[in-house]
């Protein structure tokens, strides 16, 4: 039986009926399946402010023609003067300020882009989600000492869930993640968007702290430590606060739960479309790049 789910919204002034298709089953789905799903709609999010760039992530999850909308973390985005989306194929665009949108109640913003070219949209599925769930997270972190920005996908499980949502977060789970990766896609095994990745515990500052260290240098060594569980806010919340906001979005729904993974997940190497050797060379694909600084001062 296909389901229809209409959602009302508003993002820059367009107005349209939007309908979500729902199908009745996921197929299971190899970790290695999965990855090649979330390398084609993750994103790498540039911002630009007053005071230096930072770099964060998101995903692909709706478009209408040629254009393209990306779900993130609103602190990946908010006060920044400039935004450039990098996507699969290492293609940058644009995206104006004015077709942002901060949503209220949850760490959260949507963004859109405009693209002749086609780009491969996610999946989501806002059904029941469990403890002990596979989950698989994908987003461009920090860069490493090689100075390459590298996509990764981790896996692991869902490890609970916060009986108060902080700030729109509830999932917990086990999955690596570094300073970068906010705003990744929270994949299942059916390769289906099931959260939004955005927080996670770190090192407090005191564990860290040396003799001759100073406060201001444990706090920044701290941020960048991650021992602890991460968090997501579910997709099923996200889309709530888009209908609250009468945003005109088609999105592919499935709510069906997540079948057990077809086998487990093998790391395998990056591949030429994971890695950016230069980011001026992705954002020279713009027509126009602006004084798009191309050093990150800022991390999320």
């Amino acid at each position: 039986m296909v389901f229809q789910r209409h959602l009302t919204a508003l993002i820059g002034g367009a107005a349209t009926a939007i309908v979500c298709s729902l199908p009745q089953s996921a197929a299971a789905l190899t970790g290695a399946q999965v990855n090649n799903i979330a390398r084609e709609v993750t994103t790498l999010i540039v911002s630009e402010y007053r005071d230096g760039t930072g770099h964060g992530s998101g995903f692909i999850f709706s478009n209408n023609g040629d254009e393209y909308y990306v779900l993130t973390n609103r602190h990946v985005v908010e006060g920044a003067e400039s935004i450039i989306v990098g996507t699969y194929g290492n293609q940058a665009y644009a995206v104006e300020l004015d077709d942002v949108m901060i949503m209220p109640g949850a760490d959260l913003a949507v963004l859109k882009f405009v693209s002749e070219d086609q780009h491969k949209v996610a999946t989501l599925a806002p059904g029941e989600t469990t403890e002990g769930q596979d989950v698989f997270i994908s987003g461009w972190p920090a860069p490493g000492n090689t100075g390459q920005l590298i996509r990764q996908f981790t896996d692991g499980r869902i490890s609970g869930f916060l009986n108060d949502p902080v700030d729109g977060y509830q999932m917990i789970y086990t999955n690596v993640t570094r300073r970068g990766m906010s705003g990744s896609g929270v994949f299942d095994s059916a390769g289906r968007v099931v959260g939004v990745h955005g927080m996670g515990d770190y090192a407090s500052p005191e564990e860290i702290q040396t003799e001759g260290m100073t406060d201001e240098e444990a706090a920044s060594i701290s941020r960048m430590i991650k021992p602890g569980f991460n968090y997501a806010i579910p997709i099923g919340t996200a889309m709530d606060l888009m209908a609250s906001q009468r945003m005109y979005l088609s999105m592919d729904v499935d709510m069906s739960p997540s079948p057990d993974l077809a086998e487990p997940y093998v790391v395998s190497e990056p591949t030429e479309a994971d890695t950016i050797d230069s980011l001026d060379s992705m954002l020279n694909t713009l027509e126009r790049v602006g004084n798009v600084i191309r050093v990150f001062d800022r991390l999320f």
